[in-house]
């Protein structure tokens, strides 16, 4: 009789052990699955942001390069109009030689030169400074518009990318509380289907 006990005790006791590790086993589980959708959900999350601020990156790179560009043009032209004034001048200088070595021949024709030289010189003058502000305007205006347009549109993808995340950051506190819930629910049903399953076994 008192073997008939021990062996019945051993065998609740066989029972229960492997019960407990099953509770064990069934809430890591669960916890294991939720924490792998969290995890999920956050890498996703990272890579939308990092996505975001390369796209921000390359545009300001391409801004920054287009700006350096135009610069470069810039400077380009006005070595050139550098370098034109110093075509003119040497010229000028050309025509003063010149025009000495006739004075030193005759005066009359000197005078004559000098009044040429001079109207010569204004013409010059006038001419080059007409051309350059010709020129000069309508690149200085356009090179304006496009660094405004520029500016702008950096300004506007920061601005819609910033309310963007704002938008996500607000909808990612109601998953996570969704997400808190879940696992919760998620919990208490394993834990009533263990207990239920308990009860079964003790009414056997």
């Amino acid at each position: 009789m008192a073997q008939k006990k021990s062996e019945s005790v051993l065998a609740v006791e066989e029972k229960m052990i492997p019960a407990a590790e099953e509770t064990k086993n069934e809430g890591l589980f669960v916890d294991t699955l939720w924490n792998q959708y969290e995890q999920s959900l956050e890498r996703a999350r990272q890579l939308r942001e990092n996505r975001e601020d390369a796209y921000v990156n390359a545009l300001k790179e391409v801004i920054k390069f287009n700006k350096q560009y135009r610069k470069s043009l810039g400077d380009l032209y006005n070595q050139t109009k550098i370098t034109n004034k110093e075509v003119v001048s040497g010229l000028m200088e050309q025509v003063n030689t010149r025009r000495e070595q006739l004075n030193k021949d005759e005066e009359k024709v000197e005078a004559e030169m000098m009044n040429e030289r001079v109207e010569l010189k204004e013409q010059l003058k006038e001419v080059s400074n007409q051309l350059e502000n010709l020129a000069l305007t309508p690149i200085k205006s356009v090179f304006q518009i496009i660094d405004q347009l520029e500016d702008n549109f950096e300004k506007s993808t920061e601005a819609n990318i910033d309310y963007a995340r704002e938008r996500r950051n607000a909808w990612q506190q109601v998953t996570n509380e969704y997400v808190k819930m879940a696992r919760s629910t998620h919990n208490e049903i394993v834990n009533r289907g263990k207990n239920s399953v308990k009860e079964l076994f003790k009414t056997n």
